[in-house]
């Protein structure tokens, strides 16, 4: 996943400006939230991403950590839920109920074995404005070494035309008024695969396949004969 806005007010201004059209009141950021904003251009998992919650009142956009902890000792935090089972799963279903939100990004990754070895692809907007991806968000009791913090997971589809060529889910992506719809009441049709002209396929740089990088030089244009490890 990725969100490269230079800085958060632009990202909290290109919200607003897409959803309070489409009936959010207002949208207002976390305390802290912008102190701890930087462009990112390979998000991880269990790392820490902005999300949208809530439309009784404002909105609030702030950090939640990629991942929801599952039921069960040891078990890795769940990062997708297939939206197809979301509110039949104990795991899922009060979340579903009343702890709905949006993930904005600007692109996700998807791969494909080539020649030189598993070749990332960048989804994105041809027009470079953000995706709203629909996500679920819960909260992680404190403990004595730490605070209670958020985590949220994203919800996934069967994939449109463009990302079935090389896999078999993709993100559930939302309309602006199918977000600010999907914030405020639980309604599993907003829930489909995206337009098939929504998205373009950009082959980037191997770089994205190791976490270690996160920096504009992931996004670069694939290369023939590039390295496949960093």
């Amino acid at each position: 996943m990725t969100l490269t806005r230079a800085d958060w007010d632009e990202v909290l201004l290109e919200l607003t400006e897409t959803l309070v059209p489409a009936g959010v009141t207002d949208i207002r950021a976390d305390e802290g939230a912008a102190a701890y904003y930087r462009p990112r251009y390979n998000v991880a998992p269990t790392q820490a991403h902005p999300i949208l919650r809530g439309v009784a009142g404002p909105a609030r956009l702030g950090f939640a950590l990629w991942g929801l902890l599952a039921s069960g000792r040891g078990k890795a935090p769940v990062i997708n839920a297939r939206a197809e089972t979301v509110p039949f799963k104990s795991a899922f279903q009060d979340a579903f109920v009343s702890r709905r939100c949006v993930v904005p990004a600007d692109g996700f990754f998807e791969w494909e074995t080539g020649p030189d070895g598993r070749q990332p692809l960048w989804f994105h907007r041809p027009d470079g404005k953000l995706l709203l991806l629909a996500g679920l968000f819960d909260e992680e009791p404190s403990t004595a070494d730490q605070p209670a913090r958020m985590r949220f997971g994203v919800l996934t589809t069967a994939p449109n035309r463009l990302v079935a060529a090389v896999h078999d889910r993709m993100p559930a992506l939302l309309s602006a008024v199918e977000a600010v719809g999907w914030m405020a009441k639980p309604d599993q049709w907003l829930l489909h695969p995206a337009p098939d002209d929504l998205l373009v396929a950009t082959p980037v740089s191997f770089r994205v396949n190791s976490i270690r990088n996160d920096d504009p030089e992931c996004l670069a244009p694939a290369k023939a004969g590039q390295m496949r490890l960093f």
